[in-house]
């Protein structure tokens, strides 16, 4: 004959993790680790008149056309340690630290066919646009913009 033993009721810490309560906490903890990064990550680039502006989803950062000291294609960039901000999920955006040992602020989507942009601050901006040779262009023409207009 079968005998049936019930299980032991719950203790404390099982009630506590069983509540409702808990698991709506816990979805919206991780709704929020996932809702971060999407808000900061890199939408787009924008050249205009007076300089790039980096579209992120909630908000941008503009790069003066004045501050510009070169622009170049760099290619594939290895990646080391993002430093602030986030990295992978949505794209990559903030301050990271290179396996060359040098340090950039980068908003990316992917770390190949990457532009440099150097500034007046030390780290330069690795950025990642689709047509990379044609964004160095447009940007180069800023350049031609500023000396033109001294």
């Amino acid at each position: 004959m079968d005998k049936f033993f019930p299980i032991a009721p719950m203790d404390r810490t099982s009630k506590i993790m069983s509540n409702p309560f808990t698991t709506i906490i816990a979805i919206c903890s991780i709704g929020l680790i996932w809702l971060i990064p999407y808000i900061f990550s890199p939408r787009g680039y924008k050249v205009t008149p007076k300089g790039i502006i980096i579209q992120l989803k909630l908000s941008s950062h503009f790069i003066s056309k004045d501050k510009i000291k070169s622009i170049k294609l760099v290619g594939s960039i290895e990646p080391g340690n993002g430093i602030t901000w986030l990295s992978g999920q949505f794209g990559y955006a903030g301050l990271f630290a290179l396996k060359s040992g040098s340090m950039a602020r980068v908003y990316a989507t992917c770390w190949d066919n990457m532009v440099q942009i150097q500034t007046d601050n030390i780290d330069p901006y690795l950025l990642s646009p689709q047509d990379p040779v044609n964004f160095v262009k447009s940007v180069k023409e800023l350049d031609r913009l500023k000396s033109g207009s001294r």
